[in-house]
């Protein structure tokens, strides 16, 4: 875990006169789990959002698989292979599961306008393609008998499990997972740790997730980074970081909302 997938030198991110991110410098390893943690107004969230083109940067740089994408759109980030999930579900609720996750794909399917508007051979065998994909994934992440129905008909755990699917489904270099727990009752989180770690075992992608479940972040991270006030206090092993005294006074300080 050596070679970093990300690298994010003195990143800096100002919203009028607030200054969400200060100079932050903040690395993912190759096909590791990392965890962003951190008091509420932190920064953790903004941080994800610069990775991935949703905020600009100030001042600074995101390199990732070597390659300089701080000025590039969203999109194109996506195309490279960095792909997000959302604290709010961002599913489409009247599309069917399967469906949902076949959104995820099409920016890889192999057809043209033409061949959508007229159901070409190479658009029906592109569309077979990606449902068998999308199916494939479903079983994936635990919903394989689901596919035809309404996604806002699942339960609210069976949902964030399907906005996983969508996202591997855009096959995902580097996937960031913003509270991935959040709304998720014990059970529901344990099968999610196993889920991640299943991402990153059986699927070779890097994970970086913001989380505010310390069981979940302590049981299955390999490193974690502390954002206090918008600049990190600390990297490390999850036992470094615990017995951190800077992020022991963050925590207990009681930061408030920026």
């Amino acid at each position: 875990m050596d070679i970093s997938i990300l690298e994010c030198q003195k990143v800096t991110v100002r919203f009028g006169g607030v200054v969400a991110l200060n100079r932050v410098n903040f690395s993912v390893p190759a096909k590791s789990i990392t965890s962003i943690i951190g008091p509420n107004g932190a920064g953790k969230t903004t941080l994800i959002n610069a990775i991935t083109g949703f905020v600009s940067c100030s001042e600074g740089s995101i390199c990732f698989n070597g390659q300089d994408i701080s000025k590039q759109p969203s999109h194109e980030r996506g195309r490279a292979g960095v792909v997000r999930t959302f604290q709010n579900l961002e599913i489409f609720s009247n599309m069917t599961v399967l469906e949902n996750v076949m959104t995820g794909r099409h920016r890889l399917v192999n057809y043209s306008f033409f061949d959508c508007l007229f159901k070409t051979p190479r658009y029906r065998a592109e569309e077979k393609k990606c449902r068998q994909k999308a199916g494939e994934l479903l079983e994936f992440v635990g919903l394989p008998d689901r596919w035809d129905v309404p996604a806002g008909e699942l339960p609210f755990g069976s949902q964030r499990l399907l906005e996983l699917a969508r996202a591997l489904a855009g096959d995902p270099h580097l996937l960031l997972l913003d509270e991935p727990a959040a709304g998720l009752n014990i059970r529901e989180t344990r099968q999610l740790a196993q889920l991640i770690q299943r991402i990153r075992d059986q699927l070779g992608i890097t994970v970086a997730l913001v989380e505010h479940d310390m069981d979940l972040v302590m049981s299955i991270s390999d490193q974690v980074t502390v954002l206090s006030f918008g600049q990190v206090i600390a990297t490390g092993t999850p036992l470094e970081v615990q017995k951190n005294p800077e992020v022991i006074a963050a925590y207990l300080g009681g930061e408030k909302e920026a």
